[in-house]
């Protein structure tokens, strides 16, 4: 380690002195005196200012050049040269500036301004002893020359200790973040004989043109070794062969690896270098440039317990190693693994079945509200941005449909007849309904001006569990009618039971409120009035309202426990209920069968589930209009019907029908959750 430390040490004080000299000249600096005159040739002055540059600039050679005969003599340049670098390794110097405090014939003092990586800033005096020579005076050196506490049988001594990144683990213990050991071919372009022939083989092993090209045109070097890819264990045999080609580098490198790849990405998070800003900000507590921090999701969030923190500590060392003192210490603090709740599985086969449709899934565990996968379509690879692959993250980010975007949490969507389950559930508690009431589910409802159709025709009389089973929207076209007459703002009120128009509070995410328009919001955002088409519009789902995926699963698993809740993400978390569903249990199994038929045999999605040979499910479909023609579907499934211990709702940015498009993911994806 001290080895590999000495050569940034080295060329750190190069630039450092530079730096420091910028701020003599300016006066930048508190440990630096006001400038004087140019003091006279060989005078004590200018010994004295000559040791002070030298030292500043990190020049060991013009140092032992002042050096009186005695000296030099006992301490020839090589073992003089040594102690300094021996100082600026043991107290991890960046920076060095001196500057003369006095200057008399017996002896010059020097006020000396130290920045370290890993102890941070130190000031401090020292005095020289000087003798008058033939050509002006000169340095008797001792050790106490670089730091007073430094004597022929003392030294600074350092102990560093830095962490490993802490692993994200899914809740059965499989990475889903980890760092380790990963193989990579690389390239030396100094000694590639036939570029052409190399690119060839290179991309017949398997690494995409645009990868190759990327590292033969890399800005480094061209001795420098520049990595072309990883290399899997399957292809180990075939990586050294091509080894053996003169250019071609076969070598390992710590790495952060996301074993799920574009699976877990937008959840997960990846890490990213520190900024030259940032690295300013943390001088002094052990960051080097290359360090990494976690840029986003659980990456970001759990940086601090990730990452840990480097250990440091400075002591004066006797001939035998004791230590006489302890200068300075910093605790270490490994760093530590850290269990979500979410399931690799699960991940996977949610990313799978979304494919390269657009949308998002979220999978929730609804007796625990624990957060089983979230995805978001299109997705990418967060190992890119570890291997800093400029050429996959410019692909990345010209992507169409922004695979950056978390759609799970930020996307806005109309929830369609998803949202028909909260009208009913408003229904019976706020508009004097029951679960023997029924409504006509006629092909025409004239309820408001003008009249709708409905978009299936006339399904005869039905109650609202009824009225879910075929998602009718004259049975609740009528329900959100009666409350907009007979209450204040209660379809509005039950949505925000449910969780809807704020952000559901899911740990280290990003995510947006969503909106549940009402008459209050409308009179500010547009100086107009609620009108009873703006309450039948919500009560389908339609309108104004927004939210996010992650909200509309929230608000079904809200249904299911009777309680609303935050999302949990983290294993060590419990989900803290906010608010009771004003239902009763008759309410709540009305709706609940309602919910079931809709896998039934005669439900909307009967083609997915019950004809399909899935039977033990409920959910429900949407398919919401967006601006123009486009449509996007979603559905929510969970199962067993009975007793749920795994729900998804899935959401498809474009599509013609929910239950035909977006059930059979939110089906497939329970099966797996529920393993």
């Amino acid at each position: 380690m001290r080895g590999a430390f000495l050569a940034a040490i080295i060329a750190g004080l190069v630039v450092g002195g530079a730096i420091a000299g910028y701020r003599l000249v300016t006066g930048d600096s508190e440990s630096a005196p006001a400038a004087s005159a140019t003091p006279e040739a060989g005078s004590p002055r200018a010994t004295a200012e000559a040791w002070a540059k030298a030292w500043t600039l990190g020049d060991t050679r013009a140092l032992w050049e002042l050096l009186t005969p005695a000296a030099r003599q006992a301490f020839p340049f090589d073992i003089f040269n040594a102690e300094y670098d021996s100082f600026a390794v043991e107290v991890t110097l960046s920076q060095l500036v001196a500057s003369v405090r006095s200057a008399q014939e017996d002896s010059a003092s020097f006020a000396v301004h130290l920045a370290t990586s890993y102890f941070g800033e130190f000031d401090y005096e020292v005095s020289l002893p000087l003798t008058k020579g033939s050509s002006g005076f000169q340095v008797a050196w001792e050790p106490s020359a670089i730091h007073p506490r430094l004597t022929p049988t003392a030294r600074f001594k350092s102990d560093i200790q830095r962490p490993k990144r802490g692993a994200i683990l899914d809740r059965k213990g499989e990475p889903l973040a980890i760092t380790r050991e990963v193989r990579m071919l690389g390239l030396n372009r100094s000694v590639v004989a036939d570029r052409g022939f190399l690119s060839n083989r290179l991309i017949e092993f398997g690494f995409a043109a645009d990868q190759v090209n990327g590292a033969f045109n890399s800005t480094a070097g061209l001795n420098q070794r520049v990595a072309v890819g990883p290399v899997a264990d399957a292809k180990l045999e075939e990586a050294t062969q091509l080894a053996r080609i003169p250019g071609v580098l076969l070598y390992f490198e710590t790495q952060r690896v996301h074993p799920l790849g574009p699976s877990a990405a937008h959840v997960v998070g990846y890490t990213r270098e520190l900024t030259a800003e940032e690295l300013a900000e943390r001088r002094g507590q052990g960051y080097r440039i290359g360090d990494r921090v976690g840029a986003v999701g659980l990456e970001a969030f759990l940086e601090e317990t990730l990452a840990g923190r480097v250990g440091a500590e400075l002591r004066l060392a006797g001939p035998n190693g004791e230590t006489i003192e302890t200068i300075r210490s910093t605790a270490y603090v490994p760093g530590k693994d850290v269990a979500t709740t979410l399931d690799a599985a699960t991940l996977v086969t949610a990313q799978a079945r979304l494919g390269a449709r657009a949308g998002a899934a979220v999978t929730i565990d609804p007796r625990t509200n624990a957060v089983l996968a979230l995805n978001s379509s299109p997705s990418f690879d967060p190992d890119a941005f570890e291997r800093n692959d400029k050429t996959a993250l410019d692909a990345i980010t010209k992507a169409p449909n922004s695979p950056l975007a978390n759609r799970a949490t930020t996307g806005l969507y109309s929830p369609g007849s998803t949202f028909k389950l909260i009208t009913g559930a408003a229904g019976l508690a706020f508009g004097g309904y029951t679960p023997s009431d029924r409504f006509e589910c006629g092909s025409i409802w004239r309820g408001v001006d003008p009249p709708r159709k409905n978009w299936e025709g006339a399904q005869g009389m039905l109650t609202i569990a009824e009225g879910l089973m075929r998602s009718c929207n004259p049975v609740f076209y009528e329900i959100a009618l009666k409350l907009y007459n007979d209450t204040d703002g209660a379809l509005s009120e039950m949505a925000r039971a449910f969780g809807l128009g704020k952000a559901t509070g899911i740990v280290g995410l990003p995510e947006e409120d969503g909106l549940v328009p009402d008459a209050e919001w409308k009179r500010r955002t547009r100086n107009e009035s609620w009108y009873p088409g703006d309450e039948v519009n919500i009560g389908i789902g339609q309108g104004d309202l927004l939210v996010t995926p992650i909200q509309l699963a929230n608000a079904y698993s809200t249904f299911i426990s009777g309680t609303l809740r935050a999302p949990v993400l983290l294993a060590t978390e419990t989900a803290t209920p906010r608010g009771a569903l004003p239902l009763t249990e008759p309410q709540f199994a009305h709706l609940r069968q309602g919910l079931a038929l809709v896998a039934g045999q005669f439900g909307t999605a009967s083609a997915a589930f019950w004809n399909a040979g899935y039977t033990g499910f409920a959910g429900k479909s949407g398919t919401a209009e967006d601006v123009g023609t486009q449509q996007h579907v979603l559905f929510v499934a969970y199962a067993p019907a009975a007793e749920p211990r795994a729900l998804a709702a899935v959401v498809l940015d474009e599509g013609e029908s929910g239950s035909v498009e977006a059930g059979p993911i939110a089906r497939d994806i329970v099966l797996i959750a529920m393993k």
